[in-house]
């Protein structure tokens, strides 16, 4: 699949409301994996949640898998999204970097699957073009315009969670284009 397009996969058995629904945004990681939750409620986007997955760099490979399944997987529970949007990978120049974010995010869009979520795949310059108005946006642009738009007092920290409550907020958008083109 070319890198300037979204896919949002809906394998599950229930309708979600596209105007009324909780998304649980993902910026997937093996060292660090960002989650974020927000609510969509008529017009209006709500804060609800976020946090980062932390794996201690000497614990097995496997080991740090197994932490961030179990923590999305209590993640869904508590929080009973209606709808994921997980990050594209972008191109690395570290290889091994690159294929273990791969398997991580293997690992994440596995989960969600497991949980009957649909799904919103997105690139980067996406989150930003929607986040921030343009796909050049830098990281604190983005940070700055999650604030904003959750209306927070300060900004969410640590920049990985902030990243996914924008992977949210723009996984949500795409959401509600893509249901109200299907509808």
């Amino acid at each position: 699949m070319p890198n300037n397009q979204q896919t949002v996969s809906n394998d599950s058995q229930h309708k979600v409301d596209a105007g009324n629904f909780r998304m649980l945004g993902i910026d997937p990681g093996f060292g660090r994996t960002g989650l974020g939750v927000v609510d969509f409620s008529k017009n209006k986007i709500f804060h609800v949640w976020h946090t980062c997955i932390d794996t201690p760099s000497d614990a097995p490979f496997t080991d740090r898998l197994q932490t961030v399944r179990n923590d999305i997987m209590e993640a869904i529970r508590r929080f009973q999204p209606n709808v994921a949007a997980v990050e594209q990978l972008f191109f690395q120049t570290n290889v091994k970097t690159a294929i273990n974010v791969g398997m991580a995010r293997g690992v994440i869009l596995l989960t969600l699957a497991d949980a009957s979520l649909p799904v919103v795949e997105l690139t980067p310059n996406q989150v930003k073009q929607s986040v921030a108005g343009h796909g050049g946006a830098d990281k604190k642009q983005i940070q700055a315009m999650v604030k904003k738009i959750l209306r927070l007092n300060e900004i969410p920290k640590p920049d990985d969670a902030a990243d996914a409550l924008a992977i949210a907020i723009s996984g949500g958008y795409i959401f509600q284009t893509k249901s109200r083109q299907n509808a």
